[in-house]
Order: structure tokens, then C-alpha cells, then sequence
């Protein structure tokens, strides 16, 4: 049985009322993705937060927004956010993206979304 949670070096990712678990894709997205010049950082579909989380980690004074659909998800990212040592740069939105007009801008964009089997079958 999986670990309900991920422990990092510096943070613990809760995902037990999250769909997607922490996986290799993410990690690799969170520590590689290019947030050089990045101040105002939008996660698409948060999840657990664990991007989101990272980009505040990696960028000291940037500020970083996540967007989740699903309230269950969104308020697991919220708590993990709130757990981690950046959580005054971190906040998590529980809305629609295709409802959401924040009234910032965003410099930089990532998104790790879910992957489905068979999603173009009729």
C-alpha cells in the first residue's frame, strides 16, 4: 500500500484526498521547470500542491498561485501549503480555470495534468 503522504527534504506532501499521487513527473517538472525569472507563478490544476510548493522553494521572492478544480484536492494543497515553510507566497483556489480571472498576471505558467486511458474513445 502507498504512503499517504510524500516527505521531502524540507516539506511533506499529504495526498490522501488527492486523485493524483506525487509521481516522478511532477518532481521532475517541480525541480526542473525554468522559474529564472520568475515573480507572479500560476499552477494549473494543483493537485496536491507539491509544484506549487516547490516553485516557492526554488524562488524566494516570488509568489505562486494554485488553481485546483476539486475541492477535496484543493483543500489538501492549501493544507500541505500552509504546513510548508512558504506558506505566506503560496495560496490555493478552488475554482474552474476556465472561470478563473485573477486580477494579476502571471510571468510564468506550469501545469502537470492528470493523463487518462483511452480519453479519445467514444
Amino acid at each position: 500500500m502507498a504512503n499517504s503522504y510524500f516527505r521531502f527534504k524540507q516539506f511533506t506532501i499529504n495526498q490522501e484526498k488527492c486523485a493524483m499521487k506525487v509521481g516522478t513527473d511532477g518532481c521532475l517538472l517541480g525541480a526542473w521547470v525554468d522559474l529564472s525569472s520568475s515573480q507572479r507563478i500560476l499552477d494549473v490544476g494543483c493537485g496536491s500542491g507539491l509544484i506549487a510548493i516547490m516553485a516557492a522553494q526554488r524562488c524566494p521572492t516570488a509568489t505562486i498561485t494554485g488553481i485546483e478544480i476539486d475541492n477535496e484536492a484543493a483543500s489538501q494543497a492549501a493544507e500541505n501549503a500552509e504546513s510548508s515553510p512558504w506558506a505566506e507566497r503560496i495560496k490555493i483556489v478552488c475554482k474552474d480555470f476556465l472561470k478563473f480571472c485573477p486580477e494579476e498576471t502571471f510571468d510564468t505558467i506550469v501545469s502537470n495534468p492528470p493523463y487518462f486511458n483511452n480519453s479519445l474513445k467514444c
